[in-house]
């Protein structure tokens, strides 16, 4: 396997991030001045920071290019990292906010775990059996073919790995993703009960080891 080599990316604002898209290979990536961290092919943890507003997103990736000679100032030297599908949920919150689908409240800088948990929704008296992608204390991505309209409330109860307990949520859909391989919804949670704020900090402290 491929040593995991690490690089960032920093840009201005949102419109600045989305110019460093590309639409190639099976699901884009972002172009990046400069000389290549490693070998094509090598996985990347890549950085991305934005001054304004002030948003950081880790995500993995593969070094799918490199341009040695610059063919001017349109194509300076540089290298593309193509995105991986196993860490879709990132990109899709990544692009989103790049492209100002979504408030930019509805992608704050938190630590996010990607994870691949069974969720039990409930919306206006309705269940529905989704599967979460990633989460944080703030919120997660939820995958979801037929994702419910932005605004409207749910209650999650989150199957906790390792465990026969429930974690049960309350929450809103911030933003929707109908596009790409894996479409959803970014559910923003309300923590009435610290309590659960509290279990769920120590769900992904666990997730995180």
């Amino acid at each position: 396997m491929a040593a995991l080599i690490e690089t960032d990316l920093k840009v201005g604002s949102p419109a600045e991030l989305a110019e460093h898209y590309y639409p190639n290979g099976r699901l884009g990536g972002l172009s990046i001045q400069g000389k290549a961290p490693g070998a094509l092919g090598q996985l990347v943890l890549l950085k991305v920071d934005v001054v304004r507003p002030s948003r950081q997103f880790v995500l993995r990736g593969q070094l799918a290019w490199v341009r040695h000679k610059s063919g001017g100032p349109t194509q300076p030297t540089g290298f593309g990292i193509d995105f991986l599908p196993e860490d879709d949920a990132t990109r899709v919150r990544l692009l989103a906010f790049a492209r100002a689908e979504v408030s930019s409240d509805a992608t704050r800088v938190e630590q996010r775990q990607q994870v691949e948990l069974k969720v039990r929704m409930v919306h206006e008296g309705r269940q529905r059996k989704e599967l979460v992608a990633d989460l944080s204390t703030g919120g997660a991505f939820v995958r979801s073919w037929n994702p419910l309209p932005v605004g409207a409330k749910v209650e999650l109860s989150l199957r906790l790995p390792l465990t026969f307990s429930a974690l049960e949520l309350k929450g809103h859909v911030a933003w929707v993703r109908l596009a790409g391989e894996h479409p959803g919804m970014g559910i923003e949670f309300v923590h009435e009960d610290e309590g659960a704020r509290a279990k769920l900090e120590k769900v992904l402290m666990k997730l995180a080891r």
